[in-house]
């Protein structure tokens, strides 16, 4: 009878770590797809962007080299959207995901205190009261800064 009972728990703990390993599997696969769609976002704006960019710098420079004065804000945008565009750049094509991600990791490592919830969430009590009093000794009601306090919240 105890080797049946010890059969059955076996099994249970298999199918079980086989359920947590195809959940796991399925959530690797869902982040994957969702980084490669914000990849291609960005890959299909600098396709649109780039393009209106450089149809904007090509009339400029056209402009100058006939002896036209561009308007002196038509700047503005050339230098703006170069930055923008090497920002775009850098998602699609360069490591800024991997640095992203990297300051992700340090944030989930060392400063977990930001993501405490309100205690009215259901998953609040997962946190402990170290982390809470922590979010809570940096933090200031937004009530009590100006110009909010002026309007707002009487202290009692």
């Amino acid at each position: 009878m105890g080797s049946s009972q010890s059969k059955v728990s076996s099994f249970g703990e298999r199918i079980k770590s086989s359920v947590e390993d195809e959940i796991i599997k399925r959530g690797m696969l869902q982040r994957e797809i969702q980084m490669a769609v914000n990849i291609a976002k960005a890959r299909d704006a600098i396709q649109i962007f780039g393009s209106l960019w450089l149809t904007l710098v090509t009339g400029v420079s056209i402009a100058h080299l006939a002896g036209r004065k561009p308007p002196s804000l038509i700047g503005v945008p050339v230098v703006v959207g170069g930055i923008v565009l090497g920002n775009l750049a850098d998602m699609a094509y360069g490591n800024k995901l991997q640095r992203v991600t990297r300051e992700a990791e340090y944030i989930l490592a060392h400063e977990k205190e930001r993501f405490v919830p309100l205690e009215q969430a259901p998953f609040a009590k997962l946190y402990t009261e170290e982390q809470r009093a922590a979010m809570l000794e940096k933090a200031t009601p937004v009530g009590k800064l100006f110009p909010s306090s002026i309007f707002s919240r009487s202290e009692k």
